[in-house]
């Protein structure tokens, strides 16, 4: 903005439209009564006072609710002594740094109906993006010619270098806490609202503070409006489940659980803040819940939470480098306001996107995001290092490997946890929270497994998709609907149903053979290619053998054998993709050779899904691991081969019912089983 040179005919006045007044003329009237609509009872004295002899009285409003509180924000900030100086010293430089954008204008606005035309303005509210040299030489000369010129700015380095070396006067405007809109209110409304709490406007810009200021509401009415409109930012809390029963989240509510308990002693006063844990980045798929995981952990602990993501920093600005730093800058004080004098949850979603490892960009990306990253650190380090505001800091995202590693460091967001697909418990309790008292006595455990595998969003959808079954049949929600939900209806060539059912029997019935794990389930329900699944639990008893791999592997190829021997071909539903059954036993049978030295020289290349580029890219491990898989397949045809009638029974019935659990497959197998010859554990 141009500097204003214009002289006003009258000291104080200032353009249309801001309704400023001199604040020295908002003089206590004795004759005075309550303007206010609401009968409130007699005002009490605060620490918001004009004179610490006597407490401030109802005041006439004058000018608008803008003036009223742009006025008191400078008067906290301000000793009488330098309003003196600023009234009435000539030749000075001063500068003003205001919390926000929308503080420049009206704070400039503010300065001359208060101090006179002697001044002119250099503001900054960042919108036309200038360098800081610009208006250098212009306040340079205007200061050598004796005049006062002030700068106004949220951030200081907008400002002109000239003006900002030379400055006399700093003055620096807080946001508004309790006590600074407590004197507010009362001088707009006339009445005093009371004590108020210091986060009541934290994280409001200027406008939406302003937006509360009505005339004639009285002061409850402002202090309720301000309340909405900061609860608007931080969000309604919603219903989620109990951390108790959360058994779903597995390492993330035991976690929680001790946290919980650590929160609880922080309380009591028998441990101190620096022995609790306090970051935690959670990460997994979509849909497995990691949101939610924040309002479980904060409803669980007993404190409120806050949420925020990169998505709405770039939403809620501009978009440019200090409007996105100053979204989150502006979550983080809502956080400390949500937490006061106790504790408060602090949720950033999307991390990934928020704090982006910077070693994979582009030069000219960090020279972006460095700024941003840097900034954000700067935040979770004083959220977790702060004495006087506890505040729990979560991170939550789809790939762990996007987060800068400068987040994920001790003393930050220390924790990393891998939310895994639930089992048929935490199926079960997901059921039960979507339900919401439906279903109150029935046994879902037959639900819960038909629905094993699934993420939790898609147990939502299910439960949602047999509510609508139920209530277009005009009768009430069954268990029934819920597995018809999970499994819906699907008519297949007798063919196909057959070699389904064959694949998914086999490989249940050679892990039972080879005695490598317990099956859940096994379920005919069409995924793309793949026909079926069959969910398989195995033993943790003790470390993974060479030999149990083998066998996870021969599970695996015995569906293709099945498919050879029971139809005389091998079908594309074993192959195809990462996580195919070729995938998997591709990706064991490597781990032997490069991850575990468990064959050949003890050598590391990598692991999980890595391991198939290592294979295609190293001619001599893709050999090594070929012979094996080839080893391994014939062990897999003898097995089929041997168990041939457990196969067609489980088979058989599968194919009816689409869906068997782990006792019904033992039930069908049962006397029929012709497995391994025992080996020594750990043996090759």
């Amino acid at each position: 903005m141009a500097k204003n040179t214009e002289k006003p005919k009258k000291k104080g006045r200032v353009a249309p439209g801001w309704g400023f007044k001199r604040l020295s003329a908002l003089k206590v009237d004795p004759t005075l009564g309550p303007q206010d609509a609401e009968s409130e009872g007699p005002e009490t004295a605060g620490p918001e006072t004009e004179a610490a002899s006597a407490p401030e009285r109802p005041r006439k409003r004058h000018g608008t609710a803008t003036a009223i509180i742009v006025g008191a924000a400078f008067e906290a900030a301000t000793t009488p002594a330098v309003r003196r100086r600023l009234a009435h010293v000539q030749a000075l430089a001063a500068i003003v740094i205001v919390p926000g954008p929308a503080w420049v204008a009206p704070m400039q606005a503010y300065v001359a109906s208060e101090f006179g035309s002697r001044w002119c303005f250099h503001t900054r509210d960042g919108t036309d993006r200038r360098r800081e040299d610009a208006g250098s030489v212009e306040a340079a000369r205007d200061l050598s010619r004796g005049m006062c010129v002030m700068g106004v700015s949220h951030d200081e380095t907008l400002l002109p270098a000239s003006l900002r070396s030379a400055a006399d006067i700093v003055v620096r405007i807080a946001p508004p806490d309790g006590a600074l809109m407590r004197k507010a209110i009362a001088r707009f409304a006339g009445r005093s609202p009371g004590e108020l709490g210091p986060g009541i406007a934290a994280g409001l810009e200027l406008p939406e503070i302003v937006a509360a200021f009505r005339p004639a509401s009285g002061a409850k009415n402002i202090v309720r409006r301000l309340e909405a409109a900061r609860h608007s930012h931080v969000g309604t809390p919603r219903r989620v489940p109990a951390l108790a029963t959360a058994v779903e989240y597995g390492e993330a509510q035991r976690w929680g659980l001790d946290l919980a308990r650590d929160i609880a002693d922080f309380r009591d006063g028998k441990i101190e803040w620096r022995d609790v844990d306090r970051g935690v980045c959670l990460h997994s798929p979509p849909g497995f819940g990691k949101s939610w995981f924040a309002g479980v952990l904060a409803q669980g602990c007993g404190v409120p939470l806050v949420t925020t993501s990169a998505g709405s920093w770039f939403a809620n600005g501009p978009g440019y480098l200090d409007s996105v730093v100053k979204e989150c800058r502006k979550s983080h004080a809502m956080a400390v306001a949500a937490a006061g004098p106790g504790v408060a949850v602090w949720h950033i979603d999307e991390v990934d996107a928020a704090v982006p490892e910077r070693a994979t960009m582009s030069q000219r990306a960090q020279e972006w995001w460095n700024v941003v990253v840097s900034d954000i650190l700067n935040i979770v380090d004083s959220a977790l290092a702060a004495k006087d505001a506890h505040l729990l800091v979560i991170g939550s995202c789809n790939d762990i490997s996007r987060v800068d590693s400068a987040l994920l460091r001790p003393g930050r967001l220390e924790k990393v946890v891998r939310i895994n697909p639930p089992d048929a418990a935490g199926i079960a309790n997901i059921l039960r929270f979507h339900l919401d008292g439906e279903l109150a006595g029935d046994d879902l455990g037959a639900a819960a497994a038909v629905m094993e595998g699934s993420t939790p969003a898609e147990v939502m959808y299910m439960v949602r998709t047999a509510r609508r079954a139920a209530r277009h049949a005009g009768r009430s929600l069954a268990v029934a609907d819920l597995i018809a939900a999970a499994m819906p209806c699907e008519a297949h060539p007798p063919a196909r149903l057959f070699r389904m059912a064959i694949h998914e029997s086999a490989h249940a019935v050679i892990l039972l053979a080879l005695e490598a794990g317990t099956v859940q389930g096994v379920f005919l329900r069409s995924a793309g290619d793949a026909g079926g699944r069959t969910s398989v639990l195995y033993a943790e008893d003790d470390l993974v053998t060479r030999a149990a791999i083998e066998d996870r592997a021969t599970v695996g190829l015995a569906a293709r054998a099945a498919e050879r021997l029971f139809t005389g071909a091998v079908s594309t539903g074993a192959g195809g993709a990462p996580d195919s059954d070729i995938g998997s036993v591709t990706v064991l049978v490597a781990s032997l050779h490069a991850s575990f030295g468990m064959r050949g020289a003890p050598l590391y290349l990598g692991a999980g899904d890595e391991l198939l580029r290592a294979v295609a890219l190293d001619t001599v491990l893709r050999e090594a691991v070929a012979r094996d898989l080839r080893r391994l397949e014939r062990r897999a045809d003898r097995l089929v081969a041997a168990n041939r009638a457990a196969i067609l029974a489980v088979a058989g019935r599968l194919a009816e019912a689409r869906h068997l659990t782990g006792a019904e497959v033992e039930a069908l197998v049962r006397g029929r089983l012709r497995g391994r010859r025992r080996r020594p554990p750990g043996g090759a």
